[in-house]
């Protein structure tokens, strides 16, 4: 029973953080879209850890969804509180939160990878493609992120770039 709600809250995460990367900062939209995506990845962080097929019991996946829920935690707490650099913090901690969950999701495909491909193969399919793209978009494409930042519709004052 908590596998379809998992995956669904997985599916509403991915949408919903797809769309925020793409969208227009610090709107009131973004905000409302951001919500959507905090609130299905706190659902999705909690649900894993009733998923127990893969180990039995507590696994390496299950730590991943501890690191995933510091990342998501980070990510709010940069908004919530707006200190310096507050924007650049939501910035980094929130895209590696996103990136993180696209290397999950390549975790529940891995089975279904191209027949025939070895364990290292799938591994840098499903993890080391998200990984790297994610970096060097994270790091690359920074400051047109940040420009895209609507500083007015988000009352965040002086300190946004």
């Amino acid at each position: 029973m908590i596998l379809p709600i998992h995956t669904g809250l997985g599916v509403v995460a991915l949408l919903s953080g797809a769309w925020n990367l793409v969208a227009q900062k610090g709107t009131g939209r973004h905000r409302l879209v951001g919500w959507i995506y905090a609130v299905s990845m706190t659902g999705l962080i909690g649900t894993s850890f009733f998923v127990y097929e893969l180990f039995g019991g507590f696994g390496p996946f299950h730590v991943m969804s501890l690191v995933s829920g510091g990342t998501l935690a980070l990510a709010l707490y940069a908004p919530l509180r707006r200190h310096n650099n507050w924007v650049e913090h939501h910035y980094m901690w929130i895209t590696w939160s996103y990136v993180g969950l696209l290397m999950a999701t390549g975790s529940h495909l891995f089975a279904y990878g191209p027949s025939g491909w070895p364990f290292w193969a799938r591994a840098v399919l499903y993890w080391g493609l998200p990984c790297g793209v994610g970096a060097a978009f994270i790091f690359g494409w920074r400051r047109t992120m940040m420009n895209r930042f609507s500083p007015k519709e988000a009352g965040a004052g002086d300190d946004t770039p």
